[in-house]
């Protein structure tokens, strides 16, 4: 639970990725599309380490695909066969209006001939450390299709209710 509020805390530190678009049931990301994403904060991986729920926010697509303005990426990041590996499994978006999207994802870092796995973050030639750096726009590649659905966000239910409230009609019945 910390870790989603924490997420859901830090999407306001993303800036905007994507041309403001809404969807009234979500976003659609078809196989193949490829998005740039930037870590939160610097963060270092050493051989044999597993780094999980590794923020990265949406900053543009090579692809044409839409996006909310805000979006965090939660991944896994390795280095794996001489090379810094992420897998992002999960989106969590929101728009401007408070909208809320959610929605799993499969997708893998890939390098500027489209492979998986990148060395440029490396340290070393044998790449027994990476360092990824905040604002450094790194390439994924949706593996699988991902729908991005739009969730009930309760404290925006709530707001409407109590804007709504006249105490006035309230006491007369």
């Amino acid at each position: 639970m910390k870790r989603l509020l924490t997420s859901v805390a830090l999407l306001g530190a993303c800036l905007p990725a994507f041309a403001e678009s809404s969807a009234a049931e979500g976003y659609q990301l078809p196989t193949d599309t490829v998005l740039k994403v930037q870590v939160l904060i610097d963060k270092s991986i050493s051989q044999g380490e597993t780094v999980s729920h590794l923020l990265l926010k949406a900053t543009g697509s090579e692809t044409g695909a839409t996006l909310p303005e805000r979006c965090l990426l939660s991944a896994d990041a390795e280095i794996d066969s001489g090379k810094l590996t992420l897998h992002v499994n999960r989106a969590l978006c929101v728009e401007p209006n408070g909208h809320i999207f959610d929605g799993v994802m499969d997708a893998v870092v890939i390098n500027n001939a489209g492979s998986q796995g990148i060395s440029e973050p490396c340290v070393g030639s044998t790449c027994n450390k990476a360092v990824l750096q905040a604002g450094v726009d790194y390439r994924l590649k949706l593996q699988q299709s991902a729908d991005i659905a739009l969730v009930v966000n309760q404290t925006e239910q709530i707001n409407i209710q109590r804007r709504n409230y006249n105490p006035d009609a309230a006491s007369a019945q």
